[in-house]
């Protein structure tokens, strides 16, 4: 568990402790996403899900196709008949 007391600027901005940079995966990272959740108890900081490469999606998909050739070829021809 970690805790430390941090400043908002003007703009309401905040700076993350390195720990808590560290445990989002943000650490030199250029540009991160996380999850900003309220809840009863505060305020809770998480790493973004990662997006799902789009073909991991349609693969995922199992579409009564054999591969991507097959599948064009269904695109091409407006689907099985």
């Amino acid at each position: 568990m970690f805790a430390q007391t941090v400043k908002i600027d003007k703009t309401g901005r905040l700076t993350l402790p390195k720990p808590a940079l560290d445990a989002l995966g943000a650490q030199g990272a250029d540009e991160k996403e996380i999850v900003v959740e309220l809840t009863d108890a505060g305020v809770v900081l998480k790493p973004a899900p990662a997006a799902t490469p789009i073909t991991e999606r349609i693969a995922a998909m199992n579409l009564p196709v054999a591969d991507w050739e097959h599948m064009e070829r269904e695109i091409e021809t407006g689907g099985v008949r």
